[in-house]
């Protein structure tokens, strides 16, 4: 007689479902660094009002913000064979959108989106300074370029920093949509073992566990980073 829940089955499934966690931090981490490296762009032109960039960048955001991540993942792995197939009609090329992983659809839908949220938390970090400090420090004979790096970028991070942790900790979870799209992630792999035996609340239990854990590290990672940084500012600060 099948018991309605198998305790021993959670234990069973888990290390075959951990099998699926680099990929979903290999999108997690990746989709994090672009968004945010494309999104501190997004946020200069937007604070700097750089003509047409700054309108592209405003339409973009309002785009992003009311397209649900799904959308965006059906898109991406859509849409980008149908750009490639155009792209081979027009140049004559040979692209085979055939050899084109699962994987990097959903990251294109994740940079996507995480450009746009990052670039708020960048925007609102900057905006925060004290104007009177980059006017000090410019009256002080530095550059533009300077004054960012020295000054800026420094006392934005202590501010970006918890958002940060909170967007990863967002981003980490909605990575599990990537299965939708044949990404086999931790979700994914949830997925085919349920299928195999029937067990979908077995694993999906295990998948929860597994999401939560990461949760709680990246949790803890980003108070420590906090307070680093926060020490690290009061001490210079000091020292001045």
């Amino acid at each position: 007689m099948n018991k309605i829940f198998d305790v021993k089955a959670i234990w069973e499934y888990l290390p075959k479902i951990l099998e699926g966690l680099p990929v979903t931090l290999g999108l997690t981490v990746v989709a994090m660094v672009l968004g945010v490296v494309l999104g501190f762009g997004m946020a200069i032109a937007r604070i700097r009002k750089i003509p047409v960039l700054s309108q592209f960048c405003s339409v973009y955001l309002s785009f992003v913000r009311g397209v649900p991540l799904m959308v965006l993942l059906y898109l991406s792995y859509y849409g980008i064979p149908i750009l490639l197939r155009a792209v081979n009609l027009e140049y004559g090329t040979d692209m085979n959108v055939n050899m084109v992983p699962a994987f990097a659809f959903a990251l294109v839908a994740f940079v996507v989106q995480e450009t746009a949220y990052e670039s708020e938390i960048i925007r609102a970090a900057l905006l925060s300074i004290d104007r009177k400090e980059i006017e000090a420090a410019k009256s002080l004979g530095m550059t533009t370029l300077q004054t960012m790096v020295r000054v800026e970028i420094p006392q934005a991070l202590v501010v970006a920093i918890p958002t940060f942790g909170n967007q990863i900790t967002s981003l980490i979870k909605g990575t599990s949509l990537a299965f939708m799209i044949a990404v086999v992630d931790i979700m994914g792999k949830a997925k085919i073992i349920g299928g195999r035996t029937l067990r979908y609340f077995e694993a999906y239990i295990c998948t929860a566990i597994i999401y939560w854990v990461c949760c709680i590290i990246i949790g803890f990672a980003f108070k420590w980073l906090e307070k680093k940084v926060n020490y690290r500012e009061r001490k210079e600060k000091k020292d001045d």
